[in-house]
């Protein structure tokens, strides 16, 4: 007789011992290496996300710089040659081309009727100047900018009169002075206030009293506007030895120059300057270089051609593009790992053209 399935001594009941079970060395491996190549691949994921972040960073900081510098460059040409209430017009043109790094009262009066100068490349330019611009970088351009502030020093809003720190411009409104005093004799430029105030040696005889240039009761000292020169240019540096090209600018103070970083990664700049030869305020032609201080005082608009660069190299890319600044500007191909943008431009000198109009 067969013994029941369910009693205790069943041989096919089944054993109350567990059974064990795990993981082999196989599965075990398995896991691991699966797992090492999904790390890897997220890894790697997020290595090639962090590089494309920073060639976008790279590229939008260049992009900014370049229209930064662009903007500079067109706000300041915008306002070349205005000298408050005072037109140049009857002002003669120097023979020779002014020392733009020249501090002298007397050379900055001459220079007012060329509110734009330039060299091309660096041509010619006064031995003055090349100490000035030392680490000026090769091949590049130049530019000179003359004006006054917008606003009067001492007005809500501006400065008050330091002449510690800026030569400033002065214009007569008085008529009493307009119909006796040449023009070279209207205005002063200068940092020592008692000119200003009490003592211009122009100002005698039937402009006197007073012995100053005048507002429109000729009792009272004309209103004070910061006198400008700018010297715009290409450093190799931003910092001394940095290797970083850098837009800066050369700017007159109280009888001094001083040198100003601007916009980092700036590479190359040239101009081209508009020459109005029939007197209408629209240029007929342009020039990288106008023949003589006629023509440069004929200028009426400036085309801008700058190229930027990004401040650090991008892995694995070579710049291989020629860019073209210009009429006959060619540059590269560079060969190296900076990637690179161009940016050209056009502006018009408001008050040069608009008193030719």
């Amino acid at each position: 007789m067969n013994a029941h399935p369910l009693l205790p001594n069943s041989p096919e009941r089944p054993s109350s011992t567990p059974r064990q079970s795990g993981t082999t060395l196989i599965e075990l491996m398995v896991g691991m290496t699966l797992g090492l190549i999904i790390t890897g691949s997220l890894g790697l994921i997020f290595l090639n996300n962090s590089r494309a972040r920073q060639e976008i960073e790279k590229t939008s900081q260049q992009i900014e710089n370049g229209r930064y510098a662009t903007q500079l460059l067109l706000d300041d040409l915008r306002l070349a040659g205005y000298y408050g209430e005072f037109s140049p017009a009857n002002v003669a043109t120097p023979s020779d081309l002014p020392d733009p790094s020249q501090t002298d009262v007397n050379e900055l009066a001459e220079a007012i009727v060329l509110p734009v100068q330039g060299y091309n490349n660096g041509a010619s330019m006064p031995s003055a100047l090349t100490a000035l611009l030392a680490d000026r970088r090769s091949n590049t351009d130049v530019l000179v900018i003359r004006r006054t502030s917008t606003c009067v020093a001492g007005a809500a809003g501006c400065g008050a009169v330091d002449t510690t720190r800026n030569t400033y411009f002065q214009t007569t409104l008085c008529n009493n002075q307009l119909n006796v005093l040449p023009a070279t004799s209207q205005f002063l430029i200068g940092t020592t206030a008692s000119q200003f105030t009490t003592t211009n040696p122009a100002v005698t005889g039937s402009a006197n009293p007073p012995a100053f240039l005048a507002r429109k009761d000729c009792l009272t000292a004309a209103a004070l506007r910061a006198y400008y020169t700018r010297i715009y240019f290409i450093s190799n540096n931003n910092q001394s030895g940095d290797g970083i090209p850098t837009l800066k600018m050369a700017e007159l103070g109280a009888g001094s120059f001083s040198l100003t970083p601007l916009v980092e990664g700036i590479e190359q700049i040239q101009f081209d300057y508009g020459v109005d030869t029939n007197g209408d305020g629209t240029p007929e032609s342009y020039t990288a270089s106008p023949a003589d201080t006629a023509a440069w005082r004929q200028v009426t608009a400036v085309k801008i051609h700058l190229l930027a660069r990004n401040t650090r190299p991008s892995a694995g890319f070579v710049d291989s593009r020629t860019y073209t600044l210009g009429a006959g500007n060619d540059f590269g191909p560079y060969n190296d790992a900076y990637k690179r943008h161009a940016y050209t431009t056009l502006v018009r000198l408001n008050n040069v053209a608009g008193r030719l109009e």
